[in-house]
């Protein structure tokens, strides 16, 4: 009887570190549509709402959900504050089916924008907003891959927020590289931030990100290749099954 006790353990404690393993949450390559999402295009066209193509998942740059209204012009290119360029392999996780192909329109420009003469451009400062669902996720990590030209944002700071209003603080990635091929050295580098705790089962969570530093009107960031994940909390009756299971062990060694 006691070996049966050890196996109902082992398999109870199995089953509830095999819901605790990492889940994808949400993920945009830009260019994916197999399970839907948004496919990036160049300005004057580029959408200010970005579906993810894995998970599921919204990007905001129109005002909307704590983010900052991007200027884009009706028509060419001048002052634009978003656009599409071409984007990398890092970051891209080819086992949920995240493109690598590089050439044409696969990153998310933000641009520098109108700059007044002896002046800041328009979009320092400016925030886009990640929203998604926690609900039985814990432990958001995300990564991404990023870069930035010489008079680009140089500072992105993090910040996660469960109604879109009041924001806590992630963290800040102020090291950004010059080009992605600074970022290809194997293993490969992408800009990481694990263990928000914050956003824990949250049927609403939202991730901000506001810029910085950029120093001319067509200085920018480019990022690629965004991935959230998350632990899955164990169900109740996983979780009830383990204690149960310890409880009757503890009887039988009475």
């Amino acid at each position: 009887m006691k070996n049966i006790n050890t196996i109902l353990a082992v398999g109870a404690m199995a089953a509830v570190c095999g819901a605790a393993e990492a889940a994808l949450v949400a993920a945009w390559d830009f260019q994916t549509t197999t399970n839907g999402g948004t496919v990036l295009v160049p300005a004057p066209s580029t959408p200010k709402v970005i579906l993810a193509n894995f998970g599921a998942g919204t990007i905001y740059l129109d005002g909307t959900n704590g983010s900052s209204n991007y200027f884009q012009p009706a028509t060419g290119i001048s002052n634009t504050e978003i656009n599409g360029f071409g984007g990398t392999s890092v970051n891209a996780d080819v086992s949920i089916g995240m493109s690598t192909v590089t050439t044409g329109i696969g990153a998310l420009a933000i641009v520098g924008g109108l700059t007044p003469s002896g002046g800041t451009p328009a979009a320092n400062g400016k925030s886009m907003v990640f929203k998604f669902s926690m609900a039985g996720f814990s432990n958001l990590s995300m990564s991404y891959a990023t870069q930035r030209t010489a008079t680009g944002f140089n500072s992105q700071v993090l910040e996660y927020s469960v109604d879109g209003v009041t924001w806590a603080a992630i963290g800040a990635n102020n090291s950004i590289q010059s080009s992605f091929s600074a970022l290809s050295t194997p293993p490969g580098i992408a800009t990481v931030f694990g263990g928000i705790s914050g956003l824990d089962n949250a049927s609403d969570a939202y991730v901000r990100m506001r810029l910085t530093g950029a120093t001319s009107a067509t200085g920018n960031n480019r990022f690629d290749n965004f991935i959230f994940s998350a632990d899955v909390i164990p169900a109740p009756g996983a979780v009830a099954l383990l204690g149960v299971t310890g409880l009757v062990g503890m009887r039988r060694r009475r």
